[in-house]
């Protein structure tokens, strides 16, 4: 199997870097390519690109079209087009993009969803109920009744409208005082 190489990005094509001096904190919003190599701590909103430098740390929720990360990055990514992982990249977030590509060597501990929303963990309300075998079975169709005839709950026999005989040859069952033996009076 081939190894994945990410192309390189030539710092000089980025508009913004927040140098490896700078440890920033807040809501940073942009909309041209910036590259962190130092420290944030917040939440990140873009259109562009984000970069993350090898020795940057990033503590903060990301949503951007491109995250691309050499460093360290604590907490969720979006990324719209595409999140890319270098050798040296650090993620412990989930990540949702359509597009995502690792190198060889980076450490990811997450979730990936690559299509569509999020999943919400936990069981489903059926299921929170009961916790052994799944004896559930779909829904029967709705019986037809006929005229003066009642719907029969399922499992229940059905009973023959009053002052018919029961059709198809099965027996009614007859209410019985207790102690009394099936098949009448002796």
């Amino acid at each position: 199997m081939a190894e994945v190489r990410i192309k390189d990005i030539d710092e000089h094509e980025i508009d913004t870097i927040l140098a490896d001096d700078i440890d920033f904190e807040g809501h940073l919003t942009f909309k041209k390519p910036l590259m962190i190599k130092g420290k944030f701590k917040g939440e990140i909103r873009s259109s562009s690109a984000l970069h993350v430098g090898e020795k940057a740390y990033v503590e903060a929720k990301v949503e951007s079209s491109l995250v691309s990360s050499k460093g360290r990055i604590k907490g969720d990514i979006i990324g719209h087009s595409r999140v890319e992982l270098y050798s040296t990249a650090q993620v412990d977030g989930d990540i949702t993009t359509p597009d995502f590509v690792a190198e060889s060597g980076c450490r990811f501990n997450g979730h990936c969803n690559m299509g569509g929303q999020k999943k919400v963990g936990g069981p489903q309300p059926q299921q929170a109920a009961h916790s052994g075998p799944s004896t559930s079975q779909p829904a029967p169709a709705a019986q037809q009744s006929r005229p003066g005839q009642q719907a029969q709950p399922q499992g229940q026999p059905p009973q023959a409208p009053q002052g018919q005989p029961p059709q198809g040859g099965q027996q009614q069952n007859q209410q019985r005082p207790p102690g009394q033996p099936q098949g009448g009076n002796r």
